[in-house]
Formats: C-alpha cells, structure tokens, sequence
C-alpha cells in the first residue's frame, strides 16, 4: 500500500512525502501517516484495499481505520481514495459510519 501526503505549501517550494510498504503490509504505515499529517494538506490513498487496521487516538475518541485514509481525523486535511484502491462498500460505508463524530464535522474525502 503506499500512502502519499502533500505538504501545506509553506514557502515557494511545497514537499510530498510519499509512505511505501516494502513488505506485505501491516508495517506501521497508518501510525506513521497519522504522525506526519497533522501538518498536511492533503493525505492519499493510491493503491491496496482494506486492511488489518490501525488505531488513532484523538482527545477522548477513538478511530478504527482499515480502508480510509486516517488523516480523516483531522479538520485540515483534505482525504482522498485513489483509482488504485480496492473499495468494498458495505466496509467503506461501515467504516465511514463508524468513524463519524458528529461534533467534529471531520476532513473532507474525495473518493
């Protein structure tokens, strides 16, 4: 799965970082993506589907993502799902059902 993140455009050079699995998944890529997007424009899945999941702990609440991208849980960041990612919709509208905090409005998802 590769994760790739834009920066916000600070200064006359904006910088991508790009999170690429080398091994056959379950690497602490999420973990990572979460660290690293607070402070990002926009966070992008381009390939890979559902998997084993990863955990973001924001204030009191509790995310549990497999499929979208965890840079849902913050307000500033644009989400997006990729042509290269396998969306099984029953999951993909569970997950969104499940992750909705209905105080929090959320970050906008492009799918």
């Amino acid at each position: 799965t590769t994760c790739v993140i834009g920066n916000r455009g600070r200064g006359p050079v904006s910088m991508a970082v790009v999170v690429l699995g080398a091994q056959w998944g379950d690497e602490g890529k999420g973990k990572i993506v979460d660290v690293l997007c607070r402070d990002m424009d926009i966070v992008a899945r381009c390939q890979g589907g559902s998997n084993a999941g990863h955990t973001i702990k924001v204030g009191n609440s509790v995310y549990k993502f497999h499929l979208l991208p965890s840079g849902l849980v913050h307000t500033n960041t644009t989400c997006v799902i990729g042509n290269g990612v396998v969306v099984h919709i029953p999951s993909f509208f569970n997950e969104i059902e499940d992750i909705t905090n209905p105080s929090d409005g959320g970050a906008p998802l492009h799918v």
